[in-house]
């Protein structure tokens, strides 16, 4: 697959949206684009070869816990491709038109949407000291002067701003489990 030109394209996506993302490399892959690397800002670099009907999924991963994780992958016929973070990118060529899958039931899927959603309750709680901090509450909680925070209102903004982006992402997620649940 990897014998050509490399080409860049950007695609921002979301824990949420996976399914629509798997979609898009799997469409590239029919163009001849085989993706070859991606990043957390959603640039992707695909080779030039030869059109091929392959499915691509992410899965988060937790290969230093797990040292199996990616033989399992691997046993199954499943080609690791790229990592982001946790993120895990496997691809494996369809039969007969038929995308295969990583996890066969909505249990698997559940369990693999509840580790993102821990991962980002846990990325909105952390943001949480830093927008106290900012405001100048954090220190008097702690019974201090409030002049000691000595951080910007714009970083004061951007957490709050990355809080509400969290936020939304528990709650779609949530959406997409309680779906998968009723499925």
């Amino acid at each position: 697959m990897e014998n050509g030109t490399v080409v860049r394209k950007y695609k921002f996506w979301w824990a949420w949206k996976d399914d629509k993302h798997e979609q898009w490399l799997q469409s590239m892959a029919s163009q001849g684009m085989h993706l070859r690397d991606a990043n957390v800002i959603g640039m992707h670099s695909f080779v030039r070869g030869a059109p091929a009907d392959v499915a691509y999924r992410w899965d988060m991963g937790t290969q230093r816990r797990d040292p199996h994780y990616r033989q399992l992958f691997q046993d199954a016929g499943w080609e690791h491709v790229t990592s982001i973070g946790v993120w895990h990118c496997w691809r494996k060529t369809c039969k007969a038109g038929v995308a295969p899958e990583i996890y066969t039931d909505n249990t698997g899927r559940i369990r693999r949407y509840r580790k993102v959603l821990i991962v980002m309750c846990l990325g909105a709680l952390a943001q949480l000291p830093p927008i106290l901090i900012s405001s100048g509450h954090w220190p008097e909680l702690l019974g201090g002067p409030a002049h000691l925070t000595g951080i910007p209102a714009a970083t004061r903004w951007l957490n709050v701003a990355l809080l509400l982006l969290l936020l939304y992402g528990v709650a779609r997620l949530g959406k997409r489990i309680r779906d998968l649940k009723q499925a």
